[in-house]
């Protein structure tokens, strides 16, 4: 009899203390490096948030949901319209990070499944607000500039909600078919007008050499007409004289034209 009883006290014993056991083991919780634990009591959220390590909670009463604070990237592809009404095809990433604070909040009033409900409707309405504040041509010579409004935009629509945005990028942007078409031809309409206007210049350029090369003609004739005076007259007179008399032969000429005289020799 006392045997029995024995063995009863005994399981008893190590029912207990495999109650012990259990209880123990359920009662440690490890969080992940670059996570918080969100404590909830009976399914409640509590005001508080758990960091990475090792963290004990009341078994059977108490759960720890764990929620990813490093940085993730979430890409959106939508479309939105211009300030001209021209039709925009986007591509846009996001980098972004749970801010462990507000991870409780983030998780009592959303979830889990804060990137699909949250994240990205927000970037998509803030997309289409961006693109409809500049015109087909400046989203493309604006490309940074817009995706730091788009970038400020989502930061101010998401950081009470417990996001932190840490970079936008526009990854692509697409346009209609048509407006494609017509920035080809506004293009090679550029190109024959800076071509034209080059062939331009090069005549202006050879027209304005040829004025010079005349105007310095001009100013060589000038000067020569100038340097042309009276006694230099006088001297072409004489040279002209002496070289006559050079090539003489001492024959006085058989003809005389009006009252001429003959040149006589008076030195003989």
């Amino acid at each position: 009899m006392r045997n029995q009883k024995g063995n009863v006290i005994s399981v008893i014993l190590g029912v207990v203390a495999g109650l012990i056991t259990l209880c123990f083991i359920l009662s440690i919780t490890t969080v992940p490096t670059g996570h918080v634990g969100i404590k909830t009591r009976f399914g409640a959220v509590q005001n508080e948030y758990i960091t990475e390590g090792l963290n004990f909670k009341v078994p059977f009463i108490e759960d720890i949901k764990k929620m990813d604070c490093r940085t993730q990237r979430v890409d959106v592809q939508g479309e939105g319209a211009s300030k001209d009404l021209q039709t925009v095809s986007t591509h846009i990433a996001v980098n972004y990070r749970i801010n462990q604070e507000k991870a409780f909040n983030l998780y009592k009033t959303v979830g889990v499944g804060y990137e699909l409900t949250l994240v990205e409707p927000a970037i998509q309405e803030a997309m289409k607000a961006s693109l409809a504040q500049y015109t087909a041509e400046e989203l493309i010579t604006k490309r940074a500039e817009v995706a730091n409004i788009l970038e400020e935009t989502l930061k101010n629509k998401l950081d009470e909600q417990g996001i932190v945005i840490e970079s936008t990028a526009i990854v692509d942007l697409n346009f209609s078919q048509t407006y494609n078409d017509a920035i080809e031809r506004k293009q090679v309409a550029e190109q024959e007008a800076k071509k034209a206007e080059q062939e331009l210049e090069k005549a202006k350029i050879e027209a304005e050499k040829k004025v010079v090369e005349a105007q310095a003609e001009a100013d060589a004739l000038k000067v020569q007409k100038q340097e042309i005076t009276a006694d230099l007259l006088e001297l072409r007179r004489i040279e002209n004289e002496a070289k006559w008399i050079e090539r003489w032969d001492g024959q006085l000429p058989s003809t005389m034209l009006g009252e001429s005289v003959p040149m006589v020799d008076i030195g003989g």
